[in-house]
């Protein structure tokens, strides 16, 4: 008896994480689906209010690039309004760049990043506050960072000089003499730096900014570990592990009874879980604790508790959404698995209930309502034919070149004119991003071309497959996951 409990006992320690994985994909899978849902005509996103388009947008791409969505027509239509669109904040350029980078589009990104390195609060540093001009605050530094890491080439050059020039060095002196002394080993960083006759709650450690910052100093550590390791900074040494391991042993005591995490009270106390708080922590805690903590693993249950059961979104916020949806275990496997190749896995589809054998996936494109198809808008897609003269204008003026994906065979584009002309020879469905370059403005649009075969009659729907980058996606078959039922009330944002 004793040998056949230890047998079962190994089995369920075992079997736990691949339940709870299960658990992770099915909540991911249907909020993907609501997210899709979601987006608006002309290829953005926004919060219940309808504001912080660019904070929502960019976080709505990274879920689907999380969740193996990255050659949907969904991801093409908010990667082109993402490029086009002004970010004014800290906050929202670097937001931008991390998508773009994402998304693929270097050249968009390089050139938000050098907008943000020029915005940064002191020459010395790598800082940043809410606006350019604006004092260090730490949220939109750790932000700014991990941006400029993700969407600047000369990124390592930055921290490869020497003297005042290191504008990483400057960064992380700011942020290793910013830090609160909880106790001994427990440090965390405030929101913003301390200022003369702040009151006591001014100041105080903060459990977001601690996440945020924790999670970014790994990286950064990787990325500039061939220029320093350790700094000198007020005379004091520092080194990256040290500012880890202390951010850590303090993230780890804030997590509260139910499983989540929430922002400090004024009094020092622990706040309610917050679902964008929790999310953080927990991305914080998976990606750079070792060994893995308990803490971790309660942090994704109370998050997957969170989940509408009906909707499958957080909050109805396509934000908060898609915060959680990033931070989830990435899509593998036979999660990505999409019979008829049109960018939406077939869980996601189920969750859509569209044909899975169909490739239908643009049917979920909304309308654009703030742009012009083809010049201004996100996307278009046209129709052709095999054997078929074709010419189809992209409109607008300046100098044309597609950014990737590829035009059907036989057909070619016009630099100057933007005409593309010719006759199919291949049918397929064949999707493409092209950039126009203007006075200095490069628009980015995703567009599609549908070649029919014409040899099939007209009445025969017989489906063509898209762009040969697509079948990565392909995986090897279903794989059936239920989803418990879950009543648990939202918890405050």
């Amino acid at each position: 008896m004793r040998w056949t409990l230890r047998i079962f006992l190994t089995w369920l320690a075992m079997l736990l994480p691949v339940l709870a994985l299960a658990d992770a994909d099915s909540a991911r899978n249907k909020g993907a689906a609501w997210l899709i849902k979601q987006q608006r005509g002309d290829g953005s996103w926004a919060n219940g209010n309808g504001d912080l388009g660019m904070q929502a947008t960019s976080a709505a791409l990274l879920a689907l690039k999380n969740a193996g969505l990255s050659k949907s027509p969904t991801f093409g239509a908010a990667s082109a309004w993402l490029a086009n669109a002004d970010a004014d904040s800290i906050d929202s350029i670097a937001r931008k760049i991390e998508a773009l980078a994402a998304a693929g589009l270097p050249g968009s990104a390089q050139s938000e990043a050098d907008r943000l390195f020029a915005l940064r609060t002191l020459s010395t540093s790598a800082t940043w506050g809410g606006y350019g001009g604006s004092g260090t605050d730490y949220v939109d530094t750790s932000l700014g960072l991990t941006a400029l890491r993700l969407g600047d080439a000369a990124y390592g050059s930055k921290a490869a000089v020497t003297g005042s020039g290191n504008t990483l060095l400057g960064a992380f002196c700011s942020l290793a003499t910013a830090r609160v002394n909880v106790a001994s080993g427990k440090q965390a960083w405030p929101v913003t730096q301390p200022a003369t006759n702040q009151s006591a709650g001014q100041g105080r450690p903060s459990v977001l900014t601690t996440a945020l910052l924790f999670n970014e100093l790994r990286g950064m550590q990787i990325a500039v570990s061939t220029a320093f390791n350790t700094a000198t900074c007020n005379s004091t040494s520092y080194s990256f592990a040290t500012l880890q391991s202390e951010a850590q042993a303090w993230l780890l005591d804030q997590q509260n009874v139910d499983g989540g995490f929430g922002e400090q009270r004024i009094d020092g106390s622990k706040g309610n879980s917050s679902v964008l708080v929790t999310a953080l922590v927990y991305r914080a805690l998976n990606n750079q604790t070792t060994p893995p903590q308990p803490q971790t693993g309660n942090a994704q249950t109370w998050l997957l508790a969170q989940q509408d059961s009906t909707t499958g979104s957080w909050h109805n916020d396509p934000l908060v959404t898609a915060q959680v949806l990033g931070v989830l275990p990435a899509a593998a496997g036979t999660q990505l698995a999409d019979t008829d190749r049109d960018g939406v896995t077939n869980l996601v589809e189920a969750q859509l209930a569209s044909n899975q054998t169909v490739a239908d996936a643009r049917n979920q494109l909304g309308a654009p309502t703030l742009a012009t198809p083809g010049y201004t808008a996100t996307s278009f897609a046209v129709n052709a034919t095999t054997g078929q003269s074709f010419t189809y204008s992209l409109g607008g003026s300046g100098a044309f070149s597609l950014a990737s994906g590829s035009l059907p065979p036989g057909l070619s584009l016009n630099p100057v004119t933007g005409q593309i002309t010719g006759t199919p020879t291949q049918a397929g469905s064949y999707s493409f991003d092209y950039q126009t370059t203007s006075a200095g403005n490069t628009n980015l649009v995703i567009g599609r071309i549908d070649v029919a075969d014409a040899s099939i009659p007209s009445g025969d729907n017989g489906d063509v497959p898209i762009p040969a980058w697509a079948l990565a996606l392909l995986g090897a078959a279903l794989f059936g996951l239920g989803q418990r039922k879950r009543g648990a009330a939202l918890a405050a944002t």
